[in-house]
């Protein structure tokens, strides 16, 4: 099934929901087929949802529950991003009955623009820190639409109500992240890395005349282990192991 996306970018305007503690709402996102769109708001309609995420008017919302039963939203439902901010399109014209779905939603918790999916709403600030990959030492902070973002306590108790979004701020000055490609450490200077770029950290240039195959391991809880090819990016997380091998093309 081909989704037809449009290219949006910026946040948006917060909506009416204000929080005290800022003066200013939280920042909200959907997780729409696997890819982060932000949300201008908690709650709005299940077409300006699509629209936000640029999907075609062929195709209708469903809440992701994990369940054969997932829950298809009409067009005009309010949708409260509260209640489960993960979903999937379907062709509008396969959108038959459903039997109620009981289970419940699943839910992404986002940290600069990564995120982590659950289906436990209220964390604290060290376990959202083990569920994104996070050090212990990172500063986790909630993200709202003004400069005050809010500093989260390692035993402060968070939930997912009041705004999933996340930044990270590291404890120290130094936002380097070592790795290790091909048995030797690396520090690299930024949280995701390209195909060609770990070519480059394996073997100092690219050889038109030769495919490499890369994999990985340890690495964050969404993505620990697998492989990249042209035009793949990964996140980073401390001590992950990256394998680059070359062939020679015949």
């Amino acid at each position: 099934m081909d989704i037809h996306y449009e290219n949006r970018q910026g946040h948006g305007n917060a909506g009416a929901e204000q929080v005290q503690d800022c003066g200013s709402a939280p920042k909200w996102a959907a997780l729409i087929t696997d890819r982060l769109f932000p949300m201008p708001r908690r709650k709005l309609a299940a077409r300006d949802i699509l629209d936000q995420a640029g999907v075609g008017r062929d195709f209708v919302l469903v809440r992701d529950h994990g369940s054969p039963n997932d829950e298809i939203l009409d067009d005009d439902a309010l949708v409260d991003l509260a209640e489960g901010n993960v979903f999937n399109v379907i062709a509008r014209c396969e959108a038959g009955p459903r039997p109620h779905c009981t289970g419940p939603a699943k839910l992404a918790f986002v940290c600069d623009d990564a995120w982590e999916v659950t289906l436990i709403g209220k964390q604290t600030g060290h376990s959202l820190k083990r569920l994104l990959g996070l050090p212990d030492d990172a500063k986790l902070l909630r993200d709202y639409e003004s400069p005050n973002d809010k500093p989260i306590g390692n035993d402060e108790t968070v939930e997912f109500k009041g705004g999933p979004v996340l930044t990270c701020r590291s404890q120290h000055a130094s936002k380097d992240i070592k790795i290790i490609v091909n048995g030797r450490e690396k520090v690299v200077a930024a949280k995701i890395i390209s195909y060609p770029d770990l070519v480059v950290l394996a073997f100092g240039s690219i050889d038109p005349e030769t495919i490499y195959t890369v994999t990985f391991k340890h690495g964050p809880p969404s993505n620990p282990e697998g492989s990249m090819v042209a035009g793949d990016v990964v996140k980073l997380q401390c001590g992950m192991i990256f394998n680059v091998t070359p062939t020679r093309k015949s």
